[in-house]
């Protein structure tokens, strides 16, 4: 799942080249806020998902030295660091729908590596969420699927039609055809056993998520330095603001 909080940082962080030319209007006060909120989900993400894999780190090395027959169950430390992550992915998602700024102005190298993650009903993120709401821990996707599902969709324009029906029900397909492997494949809640002790093992080893943490983070710093430079304070809590206020009517209801 690291592999899929990595995809999305960097698609952010690489997707707007033609930023400082933008015009400084509401447009581009939208965009800042929603990289801004979107910047502050996805540090969290990594925070959790280095807890999860320190937490991981930890049961492999306590357990490798015990003789066979004496694992000890899966405590629930990870329960709620599986619950936390799901929830800011969820948020991660409603932030990415279809009206968003950031879904509209990206670049279409980097709206492909998204929209396999967003689909229509679909998504990688809906499907992960899905599982992680019975307490079980995703793996996949790795990042050589991810990667696959970017070469299969059709190239995509730079125009409003990128975000047509087709593509997103194509990535759908895509998504759908290793849901079922993803929940197989998942780390399950309850107790754990030795089974699960040598996919753990396997899994630290072969897919090294230490390592993805450290280039999500650096993923992180480029998007800050995005923000950073060109969008100001001000910029974000105007737009941010402007999405608080309540409308006219809407307040002249509530003195009914």
């Amino acid at each position: 799942m690291l592999e899929i909080i990595r995809t999305l940082i960097e698609a952010l962080a690489n997707g707007f080249p033609g930023i400082r030319s933008m015009r400084e209007d509401k447009r581009h006060r939208q965009l800042g806020a929603e990289l801004f909120l979107l910047y502050a989900r996805m540090n969290q993400l990594m925070l959790t998902a280095e807890d999860i894999v320190r937490y991981l780190e930890e049961y492999a090395a306590s357990t490798a030295h015990r003789p066979t027959g004496e694992l000890p169950e899966h405590d629930r430390r990870l329960r709620p660091l599986v619950e936390r992550q799901r929830e800011d992915l969820l948020d991660v998602r409603h932030l990415l729908d279809e009206r968003s700024a950031v879904v509209q102005i990206i670049e279409p190298e980097a709206y492909n590596r998204l929209a396999p993650l967003l689909g229509l009903k679909q998504g990688a993120l809906d499907t992960l969420c899905r599982i992680m709401y019975g307490g079980d821990l995703p793996l996949g996707p790795s990042q050589a699927e991810i990667d696959a599902w970017t070469a299969a969709l059709p190239p995509r324009r730079d125009d409003p039609s990128r975000s047509s029906l087709f593509g997103l029900v194509a990535a759908d397909r895509l998504v759908e055809r290793s849901a079922r492997r993803w929940r197989e494949d998942a780390l399950p809640r309850g107790s754990w056993g030795r089974d699960v002790h040598a996919r753990v093992v396997h899994y630290l080893a072969e897919r090294q998520p230490r390592g993805q943490l450290t280039e999500i983070r650096s993923a992180l710093t480029l998007l800050r330095s995005t923000l950073l430079e060109n969008f100001t304070l001000a910029d974000v809590l105007l737009e941010v603001g402007d999405r608080a206020r309540p409308s006219s009517a809407h307040r002249g209801a509530g003195r009914r």
